[in-house]
């Protein structure tokens, strides 16, 4: 075969999906063929860096929107991410041109308001995937993103927003997978009461594979216990593989335990700055048989031997944080240092290394197999 034109276009463009960007230009360039096959793959995914870039691909949208050509190029457009700090004026112009984008990514949103995103909803409705870091939206922009058929929410920064947001979300109930908070003000979290109520509307997302809530400036500890003891009784997220709750400063080993008892699909669990102890650990050992990611940050209640019979016990287990836990290298003189992360850290002005994390399999040797690691674990439930 001489010609590449004579390839089916599917093989062509599966190949070229494995391109770099900067190679499809070039691919484009080959003949009209390969240039049908590139062109929807060259703006199938955006990233837009700079103001300037953004007001250029809103040109070249609105250029192709009213012209004659059968090529609508805002209409191969899927994924968004902008990184430039942009007005509404600039979203509104440039987001009407993309229609069917599902995933929208605005990492710095300090100059989007809620007058934006309440129109966003109406010239977007596709939309499953979005990122907001750093807006000062509010429940109105809650409201209309409530009615995108979302899978997954990420909310970076964003300080004006309340309880109600969990509310707004049920509107997705049907859809939302993942749900990731962090470093956000969520005004009223800290009352018992809005904080029930807020608990009682994020249990409405039953579909929830993967949640995270951090914020550690914040003391959310009446929707965190409220959670930890509706969580078990309820059971509302049956697939749920991922959950890193922090802080957590009132929770203590019954509560829970409470809760890894009611989630046995598990697979990263993140408990910090919280009142657990080796029984936590143990219980993980015990009730998360797929365990790959721990995170027990900010826990001085655990031990190095509570740490290293997790780490013998789960054999799927790639990493275990324990930042700021006082544990230190000298706990595990059987370990070289390849196996576990180290940092040093002042105290009275002398440097100390303490350890922050630990890897899967680091106490594994040639004659501690994964029987030698359960008689371990049984000998100590046993005393």
């Amino acid at each position: 075969m001489n010609h590449l034109n004579h390839l089916p276009y599917e093989l062509i463009s599966s190949i070229l999906s494995y391109v770099d960007k900067q190679a499809l230009f070039t691919c484009a360039l080959v003949d009209k063929s390969f240039y049908k096959i590139t062109l929807p793959l060259l703006w199938q995914k955006l990233e837009i860096d700079t103001q300037d870039t953004l007001h250029t691909m809103t040109r070249i949208l609105e250029a192709s929107t009213s012209s004659s050509s059968d090529t609508v190029l805002g209409e191969r457009v899927r994924s968004v991410r902008i990184k430039a700090r942009i007005s509404d004026d600039d979203l509104l112009a440039f987001i009407k041109h993309i229609p069917l984008v599902t995933d929208l990514s605005l990492d710095y949103a300090s100059h989007i308001s809620d007058d934006s995103f309440v129109q966003v909803a109406d010239l977007v409705p596709h939309l499953t995937h979005l990122y907001i870091w750093n807006a000062d939206i509010t429940q109105r922009s809650m409201e209309a993103i409530g009615h995108f058929p979302l899978q997954q929410l990420t909310l970076l920064s964003c300080h004006e927003l309340n309880y109600n947001m969990f509310a707004s979300l049920t509107r997705c109930s049907s859809t939302l997978t993942s749900l990731d908070i962090r470093n956000c003000s969520l005004h009223g979290l800290e009352t018992p009461d809005t904080a029930q109520q807020a608990v009682a509307n994020l249990m409405a997302l039953h579909h929830l594979t993967s949640f995270q809530i951090y914020c550690p400036s914040h003391d959310y500890s009446p929707f965190i216990n409220a959670l930890f003891v509706d969580l078990p009784s309820m059971a509302p997220w049956p697939e749920l593989t991922y959950l890193d709750l922090s802080p957590c400063h009132d929770v203590t080993d019954t509560m829970a335990i409470a809760l890894l008892q009611s989630q046995p699909k598990l697979t990263q669990v993140g408990l910090c700055d919280s009142q657990i102890t080796d029984k936590t650990l143990d219980a993980i050992a015990t009730y998360l048989p797929e365990v790959a990611k721990v995170d027990v940050t900010c826990n001085p209640g655990i031990t190095p031997d509570g740490l290293r019979r997790l780490v013998k016990t789960c054999r799927k287990l790639e990493t275990v944080d324990c930042d700021n836990c006082e544990i230190y290298p000298e706990d595990f003189p059987e370990l070289d240092y390849y196996k576990m992360g180290v940092e040093f850290k002042f105290s009275d002005d002398e440097p100390i290394s303490q350890v922050y994390s630990l890897m899967g399999g680091a106490f594994d040797s040639d004659v501690d197999s994964d029987s030698d690691a359960d008689a371990d674990f049984d000998a100590h439930n046993e005393q």
